[in-house]
């Protein structure tokens, strides 16, 4: 069945450290397996810090996929010491890390990871380039060398940077990654990250560093968010300087060891695969057209740049199930009934077979099945009877010259008679080697063609040989005695009878006639034994014809009997391999269990398999010519037609023939599955920002012409708040559900409050990739202050309200604490911070500025709206244009977004 169009957009999917890795392997196995290769307009590099990559993927037939020497680079950095002394990398490099060969990885520290990137910088940059400038240059179909490949005209080219925040090499080589493509890359490409949090590693041996390594990778990322031309970030890696002006990623999928349902994926391959999947989705289905791309939905919905207790939500997970057919439990029956058609019907033995009638049979055919029926065809006459060598003596004279006549008439007729012999040996030798080929030929065939016929073959002519040799032994020992004959049969003593009745003084014409006459049965006796020597003879050259051409039907049914026994041990092995993946126990696979196999499964005979096979003009006797994986392919066809009627039932059809309520369920279990791949406290989010998190559905079905858009099912499939996307993906036996979760803010992460503990651990090594990042924002936002920031940010406003003010560097807030004082200023401190510190720790002040912020609300409900209203425009420019000091930056978002609630409420109340 030909799969759907898909429109590709230039890809180029960069694999970082050992995860990374694997996720490539594992991502081109799976374009290898749905359209043969891997299309031109989609690039594979993954990079790494160890020389030991062995791991391989196999696709359907057995081949080995693996990733080019053009798709794989190791980083190997024997002295890493000597480059700390660079500038551009001394201005970074944390000073109480060691600087040991970067060889066999990077040993879980982050920093080590990016100084063997920044080591190889030039080779990975060039990589980087060529990969991205090579997908871009692909802008026809023509190019894409297939008609089911069609390139997307939108501008741009999607990049997906893989790997694991956990480690050493992905976690620090990931941002040095993106920062290089952006410098290829215009405004309509994207860069999306796929990043495994530390769970799934954290019961590896060596992999105490991961929860702190994740947590500075993940204070990275916040923190980059905030790029934009105004606020830019320099690197330099000598052969190139890197000016960043947008965040490094457009989207980031953080996958974690567990979901929301609590399904826990435990190994880091069902990981792994898992996020090949995902990948595969995006990037080989109609998910990749312009409508309906992921990258640029997610980009669309982070527009806003809506923020939650001062924290971005630029974070994406997804979920990732196939509802499926038993798919593997058909390859298995398909498996089993080979294996037993080969040893059951191809490879056993004929019980009660009766080989010596057959083999009189088949001799009686070729005249063979004694000696002397043997010798006697040979002799046959082409007028009839036998063939009689005689010598004439015709009208020879009877007198003083017949001895001399008659010894130059039997000379003469010698020559005759052996000439004649051996033409007529030799035609009658050509018509029976000619009847017992043709025979054996006939033989062979319905022999071979026949249930279990190689083992009756082998037995027939195994015994057949026999018989020939005993047959041949005896003309032999028959030719040896008419040889022996023939020199013993001597003329000369009837010479001399000739000789003395025609010397005598008076010549006997009788006596010399009668003579002549003994001479001549002499002659026609000692013929006749020549005759037999010779077509004894000639019967043991046949014997040894027919011998030769016994041993090429042994050798021909040796060479059978090898070819299906390799086929028999591939067809056990490939059915281990089916059990081992149908028994692989994947968390995120639905099998629809309703339908009867047994009941569907076809009967499979030796007599179907014949008559199949000879409809396809062919004979088993061609499988001595044929390699073991030409004959496993046809034995496979023929199973695969035979099962058709079973195979060709699609996940539709079935759903649609069942009950609703069925298949409710199960696609409801397939919703389930699919749930993203990370567990959050929504609890986190304030009630009024609940709305932030939202859900994408992507649904993969055999073809645009889906029963799921249609009642009863249309109401039954999962689908979230929206409406699902369906994207044809050309498979019948399975239905896919790509889950996309975004929106959730870091610090609600489970996990997240563990990875900080990690991280503060001033146990651990150096956690980030820069000695200066340890000041960055923690992902965790401060503590609920019970409403004290609102009133806080509320008071700064100006007038209606200016009650917190900010003079000649001091913050000060007018209350009737400071009666006392001068104007009723109470100081609160020297910064914004130190001042909110105060302010919160002063529950009655808290208290008295919530009295007359709302009294000065209500006073005018309007007027305090619009000046709120225009303080938010204010901070955000300023913020917008790096006015706000960075050490603030952080608590003054969080301001914002307590003012904008604070109008939401009156909004709502108004």
């Amino acid at each position: 069945m030909s799969r759907p169009t898909v429109v590709f957009r230039p890809t180029v999917v960069i694999g970082l450290g050992g995860t990374g890795y694997e996720v490539v392997l594992k991502l081109k196995k799976r374009f290898i397996d749905a359209y043969g290769d891997v299309p031109e307009i989609i690039r594979f590099l993954s990079i790494d810090t160890t020389e030991n990559i062995q791991s391989r993927e196999k696709s359907p037939d057995g081949t080995k996929v693996v990733l080019e020497s053009n798709e794989l680079y190791a980083i190997s950095v024997a002295n890493p010491g000597s480059y700390t002394r660079n500038d551009h990398i001394d201005e970074w490099w944390p000073k109480n890390i060691p600087t040991t060969a970067l060889i066999s990885g990077a040993g879980q520290i982050r920093a080590r990871g990016r100084l063997a990137f920044f080591a190889k910088a030039g080779d990975i940059n060039g990589l980087i380039g060529q990969a991205i400038n090579a997908v871009r240059e692909i802008r026809s179909s023509k190019q894409a060398y297939s008609d089911n490949f069609q390139v997307s005209n939108r501008d741009g080219v999607e990049v997906f940077i893989v790997g694991s925040l956990a480690g050493g090499t992905g976690s620090g080589t990931f941002l040095d990654v993106a920062f290089l493509c952006r410098q290829y890359l215009n405004n309509f490409s994207n860069i999306t990250g796929v990043f495994v949090l530390p769970r799934v590693f954290a019961n590896l041996p060596q992999t105490h560093l991961v929860k702190s390594n994740a947590y500075g990778a993940l204070k990275e990322i916040e923190h980059f968010w905030n790029l934009s031309p105004s606020n830019t970030l320099e690197i330099d890696y000598a052969i190139t300087k890197v000016k960043a002006d947008r965040p490094p990623f457009d989207a980031v999928f953080l996958m974690d060891g567990v979901n929301k349902n609590g399904t826990v994926v435990s190994r880091p391959n069902d990981l792994q695969n898992l996020i090949a999947d995902g990948l595969y989705i995006q990037i080989g289905s109609q998910i990749g057209l312009d409508a309906a791309n992921v990258a640029d939905n997610i980009r669309a919905y982070l527009a806003t740049g809506e923020k939650v207790r001062g924290r971005n939500i630029n974070y994406c997970s997804f979920g990732f199930a196939t509802l499926t057919l038993p798919v593997q439990q058909y390859e298995r029956m398909k498996l089993e009934d080979a294996q037993n058609l080969l040893k059951n019907e191809l490879l056993a033995s004929i019980a009660n077979i009766d080989i010596g009638n057959e083999i009189d049979r088949f001799l009686q055919d070729c005249k063979l099945s004694e000696a002397t029926t043997l010798l006697d065809s040979l002799t046959e006459s082409d007028r009839g009877g036998q063939v009689k060598p005689e010598f004439r003596i015709g009208e020879m004279k009877f007198d003083r010259t017949s001895l001399s006549t008659i010894q130059e008439l039997y000379k003469r007729q010698l020559d005759q008679m052996e000439q004649k012999t051996a033409k007529d040996l030799a035609m009658n030798f050509y018509r029976l080697e000619q009847t017992a080929t043709v025979t054996i030929s006939a033989w062979l065939e319905r022999s071979l063609n026949r249930p279990n016929g190689l083992a009756s073959t082998i037995q027939f002519v195994s015994k057949l040989a026999q018989n020939i040799d005993e047959l041949q032994q005896n003309v032999q020992r028959k030719a040896k005695e008419a040889q022996s004959n023939f020199n013993a049969l001597k003329l000369e003593p009837q010479e001399e009878k000739i000789k003395e009745a025609a010397g005598g003084i008076f010549v006997n014409k009788n006596n010399i006639q009668a003579a002549c006459q003994r001479y001549k049965e002499r002659a026609d006796q000692k013929w006749r034994i020549y005759l037999h020597w010779k077509r004894c003879d000639k019967a043991a050259e046949l014997c040894g014809v027919l011998r030769t051409k016994i041993e090429q039907i042994q050798e021909q049914c040796q060479r059978i009997h090898s070819n299906l026994d390799k086929v028999y041990r591939d067809l056990e092995q490939s059915y281990i391999e089916v059990s081992r993946q149908g028994n692989s126990d994947n968390p995120f696979i639905h099998t629809i269990q309703r339908v009867d196999l047994e009941s569907k499964r076809p009967k499979v005979s030796g007599d179907d398999f014949i008559r199949w096979y000879r409809e396809q003009s062919q004979s088993l006797t061609n499988w001595s010519e044929k390699k073991a994986e030409d004959v496993k392919d046809e034995i496979l066809a023929f199973m695969d037609e035979t099962y058709r009627p079973l195979t060709s039932m699609n996940v539709e059809q079935v759903l649609a023939a069942s009950n609703p309520e069925d298949a409710g369920q199960d696609l409801q279990q397939l919703g389930k599955l699919a749930v993203p791949l990370w567990q959050y406290q929504d609890a986190e989010i304030p009630a009024r920002q609940q709305h932030v998190i939202t859900e994408f559905y992507y649904y993969g079905v055999e073809s645009n012409n889906t029963i799921f858009s249609d009642p009863p099912l249309a109401s039954r499939i999962p689908k979230g708040k929206g409406n699902a996307s369906f994207v044809p993906t050309g498979e019948p036996h399975k239905l896919t559900l790509f889950r996309v979760e975004i929106g959730v803010p870091l610090f609600t992460l489970n996990g997240v409050k563990d990875m900080e503990l990690a991280y503060l651990d001033p146990d651990k090594v150096f956690k980030h990739l820069h000695r200066n990042w340890t000041n960055l924002p923690n992902l965790i936002p401060p503590e609920d202050d019970g409403g004290a920031l609102r009133w806080f940010a509320l008071a700064l406003a100006p007038q209606p309200y200016s009650l917190i003010i900010n003079q000649r560097r001091q913050y000060s807030v007018y209350t009737d604490q400071a009666r006392k004082l001068e104007d009723g200023i109470l100081p609160l401190g020297g910064d914004r911070k130190s001042a909110f510190k105060a302010f919160k720790n002063n529950v009655p002040l808290i208290k008295e500025i919530e009295g007359k912020v709302e009294q000065i609300t209500d006073e005018n409900q309007e007027t305090a709206k619009d000046s709120l209203e225009n303080y938010i425009k204010d901070l955000n420019q300023r913020l917008k244009k790096d006015q706000v000091d960075s050490q603030v930056r952080e608590q003054v978002e969080m301001e914002i977004q307590e003012i904008e609630a604070y109008l939401e409420r009156l909004n709502v109340i108004s």
